[in-house]
C-alpha cells in the first residue's frame, strides 16, 4: 500500500531530525528552526500514520426525516453496523456504516462521536455491512440506461454476475385530515456479463442468459419449486444461478 512507503520516508526524516538538531544546538543558532521542522515532520508521519483519516472528509450526513414517518431510509436497519469499504483505493476493515437508499449513499459514523459523514461515491469502490456487499457500477455501453451509476448489492460474482438494486422512495398520502409520509423500499435484480445487462424478472429471463445448461436450470428450478413473485425472486433467481455454477463450464 502507497502510505507504507510514505510512513517509511517520513518515519526515517522523524528519527534522523532530533539527532540533527542535537548536534547543531551547540554550534549553530539556528536549532530552533531545526526544532520547527521536527514538529513538522512529527505531525506528518501523525496524519500518515493514520490512514483512515481520509475516510472523514466528505460532506456531513443530515438526516430530515419529518417525525412520525413510517419507516426509515437505509438497508436493512437504521441502527449502525460494522462494515468494510474500499475508499481511494485502500482497504479500511470495521467501520460503522449505514447505507441511506434513499440518497444511495454510505454514512460513516465518526468512532465514538455523533457526527457521519457521507463518504464520496466516486472515491468509493465497494462496501460491505454485515455480510452484504455493495460495488459501484458506472453506467457505460454494456449497462446502458438499464443500470443507471450507483451501488448494487452482489449477490453473486462471476462471468455471469447477479446484483440487486435496492432503493427507498418516500411515499405521501392523505390519512384523515392529515398527511403520513411512508418510505416503500424497491428492489431490481439484475444479470450482467461482460457484454450484456438485464433486468430480471422471471426464470425464462434468467434462462435466457445462461447458455448451455437451459434445460438443467429449468428441471432444478421446477424440483426446488423456485418462484419468481416479487417477494422471492431474488432468493430464487441467487439459488438457479448458483446451480447453473456447479455445472461443467
Amino acid at each position: 500500500m502507497r502510505y507504507n512507503l510514505l510512513f517509511s520516508g517520513v518515519l526515517g526524516w522523524v528519527l534522523a531530525m532530533p539527532l540533527l538538531a542535537s548536534a547543531q544546538s551547540a554550534a549553530h543558532p539556528d536549532s530552533l528552526a531545526v526544532a520547527a521542522a521536527v514538529q513538522v515532520a512529527t505531525a506528518a508521519y501523525t496524519r500518515l500514520a493514520q490512514p483512515e483519516s481520509v475516510l472523514f472528509s466528505g460532506p456531513e450526513y443530515v438526516d430530515h426525516t419529518l417525525p412520525g414517518t413510517i419507516g426509515h431510509q437505509f438497508f436493512g436497519s437504521p441502527e449502525v453496523r460494522a462494515g468494510s469499504v474500499t475508499y481511494r483505493s485502500a482497504r479500511f476493515e470495521n467501520v460503522a456504516l449505514r447505507y441511506d437508499l434513499a440518497l444511495d449513499r454510505a454514512v460513516l459514523t465518526y468512532p465514538n462521536q455523533v457526527a457521519q459523514i457521507m463518504l464520496v461515491p466516486e472515491n468509493l469502490t465497494d462496501f460491505s455491512i454485515g455480510t452484504n456487499h455493495f460495488v459501484r457500477i458506472v453506467s457505460d455501453s454494456v449497462a446502458g440506461s438499464i443500470m443507471p451509476t450507483g451501488f448494487y448489492e452482489l449477490l453473486q460474482p462471476g462471468p455471469i454476475s447477479l446484483l440487486a438494486r435496492h432503493t427507498k422512495d418516500l411515499r405521501q398520502t392523505t390519512v384523515g385530515q392529515s398527511l403520513q409520509f411512508k418510505f416503500k423500499q424497491i428492489d431490481k435484480l439484475f444479470v450482467r456479463t461482460s457484454s450484456t445487462a438485464t433486468e430480471i424478472t422471471s426464470l425464462k429471463g434468467l434462462l435466457v442468459l445462461l447458455p448451455g445448461h437451459k434445460a438443467d436450470v429449468q428441471r432444478y428450478a421446477r424440483q426446488q419449486k423456485l418462484r419468481f413473485s416479487a417477494a422471492q425472486r431474488e432468493t430464487s433467481a441467487l439459488a438457479a444461478l448458483r446451480y447453473y455454477y456447479t455445472l461443467p463450464q
